[in-house]
């Protein structure tokens, strides 16, 4: 049975609408509420990682390296600590929370999640120099995910 080429293309523009409009209602894309969420904490964790790696002081890098770890974790975190302040507090869940549905996301997952284990470690460092090398890799790696999910 042959089948008319104009039931073919019909169909197969059906199909590609229909695909279409559901990638569009789909979580890929975040609100632009969610986007300015997740961007708004990323520039604050980076702008405190890079606190941290040009302190001078021991408390004064890990209690900013700190505030980056309580960005990305929120307060539902694991290693979050009230005690160095939560500088992101009004600006969303945490980072890990308010990624998901952004571009790239899935993709970016592995980056964040170095970061914050890299920040965890960082704050748990008993050299300055360790806590400022950490801080300046949870930066680079922040910024990554900022460049990829925008």
């Amino acid at each position: 049975m042959k089948i008319p080429r104009a039931i073919v293309a019909v169909t197969i523009t059906a199909v590609l609408l229909g695909a279409a409009a559901a990638y569009a209602q789909s979580d890929y894309y975040p609100t632009p509420a969610q986007a300015d969420k997740l961007s708004t904490q990323l520039g604050t964790a980076i702008e405190h990682s890079r606190n941290s790696a040009g302190s001078n002081t021991m408390s004064g890098a890990v209690s900013h390296l700190g505030h980056v770890l309580n960005c990305i974790e929120g307060t539902r975190g694991k290693n979050f600590n009230a005690a160095w302040g939560h500088v992101c507090q009004g600006q969303g869940d945490g980072i890990v929370a308010d990624i998901k549905g952004a571009k790239n996301a899935g993709s970016v997952m592995l980056v964040l999640e170095s970061a914050n284990g890299l920040a965890a470690a960082g704050v748990k460092a008993k050299d300055l120099a360790a806590v400022r090398f950490a801080a300046r890799g949870v930066a680079g790696l922040l910024q990554v995910v900022a460049d990829a999910t925008k």
